[in-house]
């Protein structure tokens, strides 16, 4: 005797529970987009030029102030550095010091400063208005000023 089978049909897949899962998935994505802050950092590429005839200028001037308590070490040059010394109180002195290496180097304007973290701020402060041209020059010396954080040895 035959026994008789019948054929189940296959069941169809339910796939409105992971549909929904995909959709409230992609509503979450889209929302979560709106909290992220994007930070831009303007920069500027550096200008390139090819040069048939490159001449070899002059060393940078690398006027580096090194200031503790006692002293003010100017130090200028890559290669050979020179270096002179000013007590703290030849607040005058230094000065005439860096308005002839100006004059010397005119384009030249920056300036690095390394202090002893035990220097005042006011020391600091007056050694800065030292470098600076008196009122009545329309020439300044050096004005951009960078702080080395490394510290005099």
């Amino acid at each position: 005797m035959k026994v008789g089978r019948k054929l189940k049909k296959p069941e169809k897949l339910n796939l409105v529970p992971i549909l929904d899962s995909v959709f409230i998935f992609i509503f979450f994505l889209l929302m979560s987009a709106q909290f992220v802050d994007v930070y831009e950092i303007g920069s500027s590429l550096p200008m390139t030029r090819e040069s048939k005839d490159q001449k070899e200028e002059k060393d940078p001037l690398n006027l580096t102030l090194e200031i503790t308590k006692e002293q003010v070490v100017v130090k200028t040059g890559l290669r050979s550095p020179i270096s002179r010394t000013f007590a703290s109180t030849q607040k005058k002195e230094m000065k005439d010091y860096l308005v002839e290496l100006k004059r010397k180097h005119p384009k030249e304007n920056t300036m690095i400063l390394k202090t002893n973290p035990k220097v005042p701020f006011q020391n600091l402060v007056a050694v800065i208005d030292s470098t600076q041209m008196s009122k009545d020059s329309k020439e300044k010396l050096f004005e951009q000023i960078v702080f080395d954080n490394t510290g005099v040895k």
